[in-house]
C-alpha cells in the first residue's frame, strides 16, 4: 500500500495507518545556516601554540603540515602573507608526493604567485596531482595541454615518467 497525503500538511500516512512527518521547515534550516555562517569562527592558526607546532611538525618533514603551513602563509590566516616562503613549503610538501601541494603548486606556476609564470612547470605539476585523482587539477592539465607541443608534451611524459616522491 502506497503513502497517502494526509490532511495536516507535511504529514503522510504510511502503509498502516501510522503518521509520518515528512515536510521539514527548509525556512529555519536556511536560517539558521545563515546565522551560523555569519558567525566568526576562531582560527586554529590564529593560537601561537598552534602555529608553532605546525611548523615544527613541517620542520620535521610533515607533508600535510607542510602543505597546511603554504596554505596559511598563502592565505594570510597566520598574520601575514608571504608567497615566496609558502611556495618553500608547498615545494616540500609536492616533493614528497603530496597531491594538494602538487595541484597548488601547479595554480602557483600557472599564475605566477610566488614564482616566475611557467606553463610547463604548471602543466608538470597538475599533472602529478591527476595522478592521484585530483579533478581540478586534471581539469587545469587538460586546459593547459592544448597550450604545449608536441615536443613539449613528450619532455613532460618523460620527466613525469622518472618522477619519485621524496620521503
Amino acid at each position: 500500500m502506497r503513502a497517502k497525503w494526509c490532511c495536516r500538511r507535511g504529514t503522510v500516512l504510511n502503509g498502516r495507518g501510522v503518521l509520518v512527518t515528512v515536510y521539514f521547515r527548509w525556512r529555519w534550516l536556511l536560517a539558521a545556516t545563515m546565522v551560523l555562517l555569519s558567525c566568526p569562527l576562531p582560527s586554529s592558526l590564529a593560537d601561537p601554540s598552534s602555529q608553532h607546532q605546525l611548523q615544527a611538525l613541517a620542520g620535521q618533514g610533515d607533508a600535510n603540515a607542510q602543505w597546511m603551513l603554504g596554505q596559511a602563509l598563502l592565505t594570510g590566516s597566520l598574520g601575514k602573507t608571504d608567497a615566496v616562503e609558502a611556495v618553500r613549503w608547498l615545494q616540500l610538501a609536492a616533493d614528497q608526493g603530496h597531491a594538494l601541494a602538487q595541484r597548488d603548486m601547479g595554480m602557483l606556476y600557472e599564475q605566477g604567485q610566488g614564482v616566475t609564470p611557467d606553463v610547463l612547470e604548471a602543466f608538470f605539476w597538475y599533472s602529478l596531482a591527476a595522478r592521484q585523482d585530483s579533478s581540478r587539477a586534471t581539469l587545469r592539465r587538460d586546459a593547459l595541454a592544448a597550450m604545449l607541443t608536441a615536443e613539449q608534451h613528450e619532455a613532460i611524459a618523460a620527466r613525469l615518467k622518472g618522477w619519485r616522491p621524496r620521503k
